[in-house]
């Protein structure tokens, strides 16, 4: 028990310390990408690491294993005190046909800690991302009427949080029901720097506009377990979370910088230019999966999911254009040798998917699409552990090539930590 308190401590800090040096670079989740500069940047899936191999699949099944972090109502799996964390990054390259620059982000991707509160019952709070913009881009212009030229940069970083506390209850033997209450909070920064191109004394023009916004949201699940045959179980699981209004505070500044050769430096105090309340709407967002699993053995899994991004609202309180419908599509499959087994590599999850997305940015009248295909693995962390590591790797591309567009090719890994133990909670029995 005390060694597997200090491994859990262990593996806690060295994800931090690794989460810290990627942060000082500015590092986000997934890198740059020009596409997060729309809405509020680019949503993550929220699904378990374990199941980022089976194309981020999970709404009607779960193996007690991992915790189900996408449909609250499967916590009711989940027997036993957990903890799942991780790190999740990205290695891309972005063209645009002519151009082209490889990019990597990593960054921690979750913290969460399920306990069981009755036998049928499950809670569980979880600390992740939901979104995150990190963009920069460059160009020069020329002044009409002079020979001068003014460099322009535009750079967004920022996004959202979400934490969360969510329920599962198993109702009779065959249905899970479950909700979750969450809260959004984090902000938004994007600085538009610009330098008159004359002399090395030159001096450099920003004007930042930073929205820092929060409030909460509310989830319902699903997922409906029928027996088939003696070693088969079909499941049919979805979600539904409502749309969320969010309230906020937005600032505008003017600064001016000069470069000693370190890098611009704000050299004066900032004026700020406007400061005033507002607030966000965040659209409303169904799913549904069904499966057909052979318990601790196979899972097959087929999963929809839509969001109606036109129904988001700005900080401003106005519909963006360049925002459509959302939807997904995955297939997932999982496959466990032997559960009963006593050899280690037996007790290995082997897992591979694919997904189909198209995300909500419509640019130059070209719904963009994200297509990935995943492969991945848990495996025991000490010989017939139930705490397991959890690894997986996806291989896709965003966007297309023409139409003034990029198109961004990127391997995702993803590296999880299942933490369990047995024997919390469990009343001590003296004879």
């Amino acid at each position: 028990m005390l060694k597997q308190i200090k491994l859990t401590a262990y593996l806690f800090i060295c994800i931090l310390s690794i989460t810290e040096s990627f942060a000082q670079k500015e590092s986000r989740l997934y890198g740059n990408s020009p596409y997060s500069a729309l809405g509020i940047g680019d949503i993550f899936s929220g699904s378990a690491i374990a199941y980022d191999a089976m194309g981020g699949t999970g709404l009607s099944f779960g193996n007690g294993i991992a915790v189900n972090t996408i449909n609250p109502a499967l916590l009711a799996k989940n027997r036993y005190v957990s903890f799942n964390t991780g790190l999740r990054g990205q290695y891309k390259t972005l063209s645009n046909g002519t151009l082209s620059q490889s990019d990597f982000g990593m960054n921690l991707s979750h913290i969460t800690l399920a306990f069981p509160v009755k036998t049928k019952w499950t809670t569980a709070i979880t600390m992740q991302p939901y979104s995150g913009v990190d963009h920069e881009a460059r160009f020069t212009q020329t002044i009409a009427g002079t020979d001068k030229s003014v460099s322009h940069t535009y750079k967004g970083q920022g996004g959202l949080s979400k934490a969360a506390w969510s329920n599962g209850v198993l109702i009779g033997k065959k249905l899970y029901v479950g909700a979750e209450t969450g809260f959004y909070f984090g902000s938004f920064r994007r600085d538009t720097t610009s330098l008159l191109l004359v002399s090395s004394d030159d001096l450099y023009q920003r004007y930042t506009d930073r929205v820092s916004t929060s409030g909460f949201a509310f989830k319902t699940g699903f997922a409906f377990q029928q027996k088939l045959t003696e070693k088969w179980n079909l499941n049919v699981g979805g979600t539904y979370e409502i749309q969320s209004k969010l309230k906020g505070e937005r600032i505008r500044t003017y600064s001016t910088l000069y470069d000693n050769g370190t890098g611009p430096q704000v050299i004066q105090k900032p004026d700020t230019l406007a400061i005033y309340n507002g607030g966000m709407t965040l659209p409303s967002k169904f799913a549904l999966g069904i499966s057909l699993e052979s318990p601790y053995k196979w899972t097959f899994a087929a999963e929809y999911s839509r969001q109606d991004w036109t129904q988001y609202r700005n900080f401003d309180g106005k519909a963006e254009s360049n925002l459509t419908n959302s939807e997904k599509i995955a297939f997932g499959v999982e496959y466990l040798p032997k559960f009963t087994s006593t050899k280690y590599f037996n007790q290995v999850f082997y897992r591979a998917g694919f997904q189909q997305v198209k995300t909500p940015y419509l640019v130059n009248g070209t719904h963009i699409k994200d297509n990935s295909f995943s492969l991945g693995l848990s495996t025991p962390l000490a010989y017939r552990s139930v705490s397991y590591i959890d690894f997986s790797v996806a291989f896709g591309n965003r966007g297309v090539v023409g139409n003034g567009l990029v198109k961004e090719n990127y391997i995702k890994m993803s590296l999880g930590f299942s933490l369990m133990d047995t024997r919390w909670f469990l009343k001590p029995k003296i004879d």
